[in-house]
């Protein structure tokens, strides 16, 4: 999902873009190459935000990746603040001379198992998961309720 762009601005001599989403907005982002990496795990870009007070503070960091399938540079990183209640994970796809588009994307579980939905999946019987939702199903095989809660809706609850 596209959630903000990248370009080269020759007035600012920076590349300026901004990343908005339904909850977080960046209007006037920088993005620097990182001139004095260290080794070749060292972000490639930093990524900085202008403060009320004119400072530019670091908010993000990317590095360059290649796809698996074949083989193409992208950039991967997040933009982070002690604000957030976590990072927001990013990929940039472009180059420094036509631009980047930033695509926000969702970090992958290593160990994640296939999910079975709509019932075609069998669950394990070993306490394990084999996908779906962790409290199990409150529908029987042909579809009833057994959710074991006879409550009528009209019942009051307490809260």
């Amino acid at each position: 999902m596209k959630i903000g762009t990248f370009k080269f601005d020759e007035r600012a001599g920076d590349i300026i873009g901004k990343i908005a989403t339904r909850t977080m907005r960046f209007p006037y982002l920088i993005m620097r190459r990182v001139e004095d990496r260290q080794s070749d795990a060292a972000p490639v870009y930093e990524i900085y935000e202008t403060s009320q007070a004119g400072d530019d503070i670091q908010i993000g960091v990317v590095w360059e990746r290649k796809m698996q399938r074949n083989a193409e540079v992208f950039l991967s990183g997040m933009i982070d603040d002690p604000s957030f209640r976590e990072p927001l994970p990013i990929a940039l796809f472009g180059d420094e001379t036509n631009g980047f588009d930033v695509q926000w994307r969702r970090e992958r579980e290593r160990d994640a198992q296939p999910m079975n939905y709509g019932g075609r999946g069998q669950r394990s019987g070993g306490g394990g998961r084999s996908g779906g939702f962790s409290g199990g199903s409150t529908a029987g095989p042909g579809g009833e309720y057994t959710g074991g809660n006879t409550r009528s809706l009209d019942d009051e609850v307490p809260f």
